[in-house]
């Protein structure tokens, strides 16, 4: 039988290549270059990554509070409404993220009261990860005012 000496066809990747037309190998110096190069550029995508979550949880935190006002505000308008009860809606929606690290306060509420005001706040220095480390002693605060439905002589005839 005779041999067929053909000449081999392959698909080798794309790269740099020897004079034999295979894969050139990296040396040394260029792994060295890599690792410098990696070393430089992972520390600055470390911190991008970490303050975009920072920013994260400050907007969720901001965005909360808001809600947990608002919501407070609205259950105190009601007629025979109490602050204790405002406070306890406040308090029911922050904690569904937040244990501790917030305030939720009301403006006293009577039979002439014609308008309620509910304010939250929340301290950054007991809610973030990273932000205490370089900016300490931040409060934010959102405040919901609102119209009661207690009309004076409204009921009367």
């Amino acid at each position: 039988m005779k041999s067929l000496n053909r000449k081999r066809t392959t698909l080798a990747p794309k790269g740099r290549r020897s004079q034999r037309g295979r894969p050139a190998k990296r040396g040394p110096k260029r792994v060295a270059a890599t690792l410098v190069e990696f070393a430089l550029v992972c520390n600055v995508l470390i911190v991008t990554i970490f303050t975009c979550m920072e920013f994260a949880r400050m907007n969720m935190a901001r965005n909360l509070a808001q809600d947990a006002a608002y919501f407070a505000a609205r259950a105190a308008i009601v007629p025979g409404a109490t602050a204790a009860e405002a406070e306890a809606e406040g308090e029911r929606i922050m904690s569904a993220i937040f244990s501790s690290g917030y305030t939720v306060t009301c403006s006293p509420i009577s039979d002439e009261t014609e308008e309620v005001s509910v304010r939250v706040a929340v301290e950054l220095d007991d809610v973030a990860f990273f932000l205490p480390m370089f900016l300490g002693g931040i409060q934010l605060e959102s405040t919901a005012n609102m119209q009661t439905e207690r009309y004076s002589g409204y009921y009367e005839q």
